[in-house]
């Protein structure tokens, strides 16, 4: 009976606590007595301890320029999934922040609900030159033609090398196994990761793998650089299909079935994919600049190679992606001047400096790059940089999860070892999805 009343009572705390963390801010909004403070910045953002360290640094600079201005420091520890879920019950009970940083999929379905930035941009005194950012960041952040955001750091994917697989390899098969080259093809990609993969000990059981094959999402780089795509320009129709989007496919498959370069199931159970690259279980896996200061607390600091995305039929194309910061739409004159202030400050070149000294992700001042190259005295940081030239944002869309989770349902199908969906049947497939054909024009005449 004892141990039922403690349960219970630990139940309803745990119940009170979230409960607390989900709806305080709509209690605080409708039944607080207190005068608002204007001088008070409310700031959200999520990420790492490192994260919330680097965030600190920046309000702390802002805050000796601006004396009567506090920044409050709204911290989620953790992925952004949790994030998210908050921002989006603060859209709705009307109680975000007075400054958020979003991510560009939430972006797109909340951006309505956002404050538009636009005059203040473009405002002749105080505002922002857009020319001054990366240009695949600038345009994420806009709604309708107007600036409902504006980018402040992002990430574009590479292939990471663990030089301790390539020797080890070389050893075994009494041959140098090279490091990618400043330009190479999927072909040799595809060699070298065939190479890497051994079975040392001969018991029939692989145990290193030459790449740890991607969620699809990462595989963008691949798929683009063979020259396919998933949807056109207008993010409205279909276009994952004909001999390009088939070749994508093929490659994929080979990896895992054919050429078996990369583990699966029972070989890499419960290991996710950076602890296969740092343990040694994979040597190349695609990641982006937010690995690197994992990676320099490792075993692996100062020895990590970073090569580009291979070129394949289609050209050299890697996917990047971009974090915003964004202003509530509730706010009174002195609090949207306020936070204008703050946004302004994060996207100045000290701003920038600051978060591209982090090295966990790219700055969107395009004059703020060479900061973050000298963090690691351009060892592979210039990689990232470098990638720029042939990054391409993802499609976003309101109906992107769903098209994701559709392609990944049938993803299940093309790599089963047992009579695996040929790449044609999966372009089929896929186009007779309802979650695509729901949301998205789909030509029948092309399938």
């Amino acid at each position: 009976m004892a141990g039922q009343l403690s349960r219970a009572l630990l139940l309803s705390a745990i119940i009170a606590t979230v409960g607390w963390w989900l709806f305080a801010d709509t209690y605080r909004h409708h039944f607080s007595s207190a005068p608002a403070d204007t001088n008070l910045i409310r700031f959200a953002h999520f990420g790492t301890f490192q994260d919330q360290q680097c965030w600190k640094e920046v309000i702390n600079a802002f805050e000796r320029e601006h004396a009567d201005l506090r920044v409050q420091q709204e911290y989620i520890v953790g992925m952004y999934g949790a994030y998210n879920t908050k921002l989006r019950q603060q859209v709705v009970s009307d109680t975000l922040p007075n400054v958020f940083l979003m991510q560009l999929g939430p972006f797109s379905a909340m951006a309505t609900r956002l404050a538009d930035l636009t005059d203040l941009v473009n405002q002749p005194v105080g505002g922002i030159d857009p020319s001054e950012f990366a240009p695949t960041s600038i345009d994420c952040f806009k709604h309708d033609g107007r600036f409902r955001g504006l980018p402040v750091s992002g990430g574009n994917l590479l292939i990471y090398c663990n030089p301790d697989c390539f020797e080890r390899a070389s050893a075994f098969l009494g041959r140098e196994i090279p490091l990618p080259k400043e330009s190479w093809t999927m072909q040799e990609f595809r060699k070298i990761a065939s190479d890497l993969t051994c079975d040392f000990d001969g018991d029939g059981e692989l145990d290193q793998f030459g790449f740890w094959l991607p969620r699809f999402i990462y595989y963008l780089p691949f798929v683009w650089s063979f020259g396919a795509d998933l949807l056109d320009a207008t993010l409205g129709h279909w276009m994952f299909t004909g001999p390009e989007a088939e070749q994508a496919l093929a490659f994929y498959q080979q990896l895992v079935i054919g050429d078996r370069v990369c583990p699966q199931g029972d070989e890499v159970a419960q290991m996710f994919q950076d602890v296969g690259f740092l343990t040694g279980t994979a040597a190349m896996c695609i990641n982006g600049p937010w690995f690197q200061p994992f990676l320099a607390k490792t075993k692996l600091a100062n020895r990590y190679v970073v090569a580009p995305i291979p070129r394949g039929p289609g050209g050299q194309v890697t996917r990047i992606t971009w974090d915003g910061i964004c202003m509530a739409n509730n706010l009174d004159a002195p609090e949207r001047a306020n936070a204008w202030k703050f946004i302004r400050f994060v996207c100045s070149q000290k701003g920038q400096t600051i978060l591209a000294a982090n090295q966990r992700a790219l700055p969107a001042r395009t004059s703020a790059a060479e900061s973050f190259v000298r963090a690691d005295g351009g060892r592979v940081s210039r990689r990232f940089v470098e990638a720029l030239a042939y990054s391409r944002t993802q499609p976003i869309t309101p109906h992107f999860r769903a098209m994701d989770r559709a392609v990944n349902r049938h993803l299940r199908g093309l790599l089963r070892q047992d009579a695996p969906l040929t790449p044609g049947a999966f372009v089929e497939a896929i186009a007779m999805d309802r979650s695509i054909e729901d949301h998205f024009v789909v030509n029948k005449e092309r399938h």
